[in-house]
């Protein structure tokens, strides 16, 4: 697994302050950074230096700050200190008490300077003039280490013999960009929960089988997607040697990675000083620097116009399918509680959306596959935002695309009538009728295995809303049913109004059933190019007359609908919803005002041609009349 640097922080810089007792060579660290020489004469403070961008290896301009407490106070320190993204805290290996004031007084300074912040700057411990003794020494430190976790790392250096200068300030520049705290706790000595959170989700995407292993195809399909490099099988080998030498169960009897190995293959970039590298792979996956997920990763800008609307493209279909396919382990066309728990194990929560729809279940209530995709369906037309939240949560944007290309737009309404046929895949139809009418019953038996109880049909229930797939002319369509409860008896909303085919539902038993339905219709519909099919409900009692000026079926054909639809409240009444679908995606001809202004347009049309003939025939006989009376004018004169 590849450690290199991540994508660049544009938009920023660093800044970088050098505090630390008196003559322990701040001012000489960062001359012989800028000069790439030491200096026997320094002055007692440097200026603020400033590094372009273009020379630094993070690609981001940084400032260093030189503090000299002759020429500064307290205050001044402190403005100082909680302006810097990153602090250097300066010692000399040589001089006992400057270490001591570590402890003593510069880190509960630091501290006390900070107080009211969230997050302490990190803090790069430097311990200058190592020139004057014969090797690294941690344990002059260790102790301070263990009890500021605010300190990054730890770094000994020579400003004389320009050893580790520049190096000192790349650890400066990553502990600010690439900050160790938010992924390891020092004092437990483990990652934190938020950095494992990510790292569990991370491997769950990656692991497509879903056997819960990193094969080596998969590993290499994370490196192209996080470093854009493949991985050789001798380095990958040597990873895997690393994680086995080092965790009991990181490698699998198949040779595969584990997740207990992949969580310890991060810790030791992480402990190595290579926390880039995890950083790099975190944000690829859509975190920002708190490990969460990044609004932009999310919600990517998507722009639609009133008209049009959004649903899965074969592409993001083709990935949920699979999703469920992975997670579906005993292979029954459904997913149990567990199941279904483990899928979303990599996103935030459940969708919301999830428990206000009803779709395809088995008799235990658990989804099925074209419930699955009928939910999908259905929430990417109500809340496409949702679906490209999860879409990205779910794994979709390992793909070379980002999720916009698991949706589409189709194209406007407007368009779809005048070309008399619609490309939409999913319809909206809403369910209108009087209390106690059966518009419960119509909406439950469009999915598999809901729930029926006619005793509280249409009165104490909440609305309901169903999904399902429906055959169009041999094509798969998705239907919404969506029972429409109006606020008072005689009101609807716009939204209740909106729709792209309505079922105007009367119990062919209640003698007053119908007359709310026709109202309906006259009041809401008459004048939009809506199709509107009007429903008896049978529930297996005698037919009664209807207490209104017309019947059903007299009233549909003076009002050029279709004859009523006869729904028997068993599965044999399933033709109902392929008959709404039908009618939905083909409005100019099931809307009574399109059927109206259609026969109207042709009557213009021919009325116009046949007035442009009339028209020509009259001037073609005035032509002949006037030659006519020429000829005979010239005979006379003749």
């Amino acid at each position: 697994m590849s450690s290199e640097m991540g994508p660049k922080q544009t938009g920023r810089s660093v800044r970088i302050l050098l505090v630390g007792d008196r003559d322990v060579g701040k001012t000489s660290i960062i001359l012989s950074l800028v000069n790439e020489e030491f200096l026997d004469e320094v002055p007692g403070r440097a200026e603020t230096i400033t590094i372009p961008a273009e020379v630094t290896p993070e690609l981001v301009p940084t400032d260093i700050i030189d503090y000299h407490e002759n020429e500064q106070d307290n205050e001044e320190l402190c403005e100082q200190i909680r302006h810097a993204d990153v602090i250097c805290l300066v010692f000399s290996v040589v001089d006992d008490s400057s270490r001591q004031n570590i402890k003593d007084k510069w880190m509960p300074l630091l501290r006390d300077c900070q107080l009211n912040s969230d997050i302490f700057h990190p803090v790069i411990l430097v311990g200058n003039k190592s020139d004057l003794i014969n090797s690294i020494s941690m344990h002059l430190v260790e102790d301070v280490l263990y009890e500021y976790p605010e300190i990054e790392t730890y770094v000994q250096c020579s400003a004389k013999m320009l050893m580790n200068i520049s190096e000192m300030f790349c650890y400066a520049q990553t502990a600010i960009l690439h900050p160790t705290a938010p992924l390891y706790s020092v004092e437990d000595k483990i990652l934190t929960e938020k950095c494992k959170r990510a790292l569990c989700r991370i491997f769950k995407i990656c692991d497509t089988d879903n056997d819960g292993l990193l094969n080596d195809e998969e590993l290499n399909n994370f490196q192209r997607h996080c470093f854009d490099s493949h991985l050789p099988l001798q380095q990958l080998n040597g990873i895997k040697t690393i994680i086995n030498m080092n965790c009991e169960r990181g490698i699998s009897p198949s040779n595969c990675v584990t997740l207990e190995g992949f969580l310890f293959l991060h810790m030791l970039f992480i402990l190595k000083g290579k926390a880039q590298t995890t950083w790099t792979v975190i944000r690829k996956f859509g975190y920002n620097d708190d490990l969460n997920f990044a609004y932009s990763y999310l919600h990517p800008n998507l722009k639609v116009d009133k008209y049009c609307t959004i649903e899965l493209s074969h592409k993001g279909e083709h990935f949920l399918s699979r999703l469920f396919e992975t997670h579906d382990k005993d292979k029954d066309d459904c997913l149990s509680p567990v199941e279904l728990k483990s899928l979303f194990s990599m996103c935030t929560e459940d969708p919301p959306l999830l428990r206000k729809c009803i779709y395809n279940t088995n008799h235990k209530g658990w989804i099925t596959s074209q419930g699955w995709l009928s939910f999908w369906s259905y929430c990417t037309l109500i809340e496409a935002d949702t679906t490209l939240a999860y879409l990205a949560m779910l794994g979709y944007n390992m793909k070379p695309e980002n999720q916009l290309s698991g949706i589409q737009v189709t194209r406007s309404k407007k368009i779809d009538l005048q070309k008399k046929q619609s490309q939409r895949s999913v319809y909206i139809c809403h369910v209108i009728g009087s209390k106690g009418s059966g518009k419960s019953t119509i909406c439950k038996r469009h999915v598999k295995n809901a729930k029926i109880d006619n005793h509280l049909e249409d009165v104490e229930e909440p609305s309901i809303t169903s999904v399902n797939r429906v055959q169009v002319y041999g094509q798969d369509k998705y239907l919404v049913l969506k029972e429409i409860k109006p606020i008072s008896e005689n009101h609807l909303t716009k939204q209740d109004i909106k729709c792209d085919v309505v079922c105007l539902v009367f119990d062919s038993s209640q003698s007053c059933s119908f007359e709310y339905s026709a109202h309906v219709y006259l009041k809401y519909y008459q004048s939009r190019n809506i199709p509107v099919l009007i429903v008896a409900n049978d529930k297996g009692r005698p037919l009664m007359k209807q207490d209104y000026i017309l019947q059903p079926d007299q009233f549909c054909k003076q009002n050029r609908l279709s004859t009523p639809y006869m729904f028997i409240n068993s599965n044999e009444g399933k033709k109902l919803y392929s008959n709404l679908a039908t009618m939905a995606s083909l409005p100019h001809k099931y809307s009574p005002n399109q059927s109206c202004l259609i026969p109207s347009l042709r009557e213009s049309i021919l009325f116009i041609c046949k007035t442009g003939i009339g028209v020509a025939m009259i001037a073609l006989c005035g032509v002949l009349v006037g030659k006519c009376l020429v000829k005979s004018k010239k005979d006379l004169l003749s």
